[in-house]
């Protein structure tokens, strides 16, 4: 028989490694379909006793890591619980890496809620340790661009330059119009997005201050689905540029749908002045560190919706065919906000 070379350190490793790989094989196909296993297990969120930041050394890492800290820095003395300083953990090697040091850290840092962005591969990885380590899943965002934005060419919606999706635990964690309230300044003419939100709980915030400002988002009309069957919830679809029909098919949502106006649409030139009046909310520089500000806002519950919603979208398609391009290469990235 051959010898076994290595330290038993080294061994145990080995088996750490491929029970871990075994749960990422089924913990990776259920966060394609936005539920990662055991995620919403125990009782609601509340609020959080401190709140830390990991970076899975991605390249979106440090623009991420900026709209962090200015949400933080704009809304936390705001939430109670929060704590005076924001702890930050950079993994120079990658989660892959460094997966049992993020697992011990995980385990060690009870009454804490982690802010996490990383690259698909990893986001696969850091679910299942999540969910060894007992995590509730607060908020769960895929974001992506592209610069083969088509939306307007031919008059017939095609792929939004950017695209967002997040799955939380309810509306009392929502990131959308947040998220859509900075875009929609910072693209204006230059292109176009989506943002989809499902809720997998639709317990609202009650008597939310900012449902107003977070439900109906300054730019958009608002239209819900005229559905006789109301068990799944209330559906939203907001609308910049474009109409419902055509907000359904560039989503690749049914457009057989009825949708009822909710909202009178505010000019996009009112947008800034309104949100800056009503949220005092800082613009980002870009739209990576605009998910990063919209997570940690969420994270905080300052988007908090004050009804019940079951999902929720945005869409937003420039004016014109004048409009220049923002320049932007593909990229792809995970966040997470999950509770210890």
């Amino acid at each position: 028989m051959p010898a076994v070379a290595g330290s038993g350190r080294g061994l145990s490793m080995d088996v750490n490694r491929r029970n871990l790989m075994k749960g990422v094989l089924t913990g990776g196909t259920l966060l394609a379909l936005g539920i990662p296993p055991g995620a919403f297990a125990g009782p609601p969120p509340g609020r959080a006793g401190r709140f830390g930041l990991l970076l899975g050394n991605t390249p979106m890492d440090a623009a991420f890591a900026a709209g962090i800290r200015t949400a933080y820095a704009a809304h936390a003395n705001r939430a109670a619980g929060a704590g005076p300083a924001l702890r930050v953990v950079k993994l120079k090697g990658g989660l892959l890496n460094d997966y049992e040091m993020v697992g011990g850290l995980l385990e060690k840092s009870r009454d804490t809620r982690w802010i996490a962005v990383m690259d698909d591969g990893s986001a696969a990885v850091f679910t299942e340790l999540a969910r060894n380590a007992g995590a509730r899943l607060i908020l769960l965002g895929s974001h992506a661009s592209s610069n083969d934005d088509t939306t307007v060419r031919g008059g017939s919606p095609g792929i939004p330059g950017l695209r967002h999706v997040w799955a939380a635990a309810s509306p009392s964690h929502s990131a959308g119009g947040i998220l859509a309230s900075q875009l929609i300044a910072l693209v204006r003419d230059k292109g176009s997005f989506s943002i989809v939100e499902n809720f997998f709980s639709m317990q609202a915030q009650a008597d939310s201050d900012r449902a107003a400002i977070n439900g109906f988002v300054p730019g958009f009309m608002t239209y819900r689905l005229d559905e006789p069957d109301t068990a799944a919830g209330t559906v939203e679809l907001h609308c910049s540029g474009l109409s419902p029909a055509n907000g359904c098919e560039l989503l690749g949502w049914n457009r057989a749908g009825r949708w009822m106006p909710a909202s009178q649409q505010i000019s996009p030139h009112e947008t800034a002045a309104s949100v800056k009046k009503e949220e005092r909310q800082p613009y980002s520089a870009g739209w990576v560190e605009s998910v990063g500000y919209a997570v940690m806002a969420a994270a905080l519950g300052t988007g908090a919706l004050g009804e019940s919603c079951s999902s929720r979208a945005f869409v937003h398609q420039s004016a014109g065919e004048s409009r220049e391009e923002l320049p932007r290469v593909a990229e792809r990235f995970t966040s997470f906000v999950i509770d210890i």
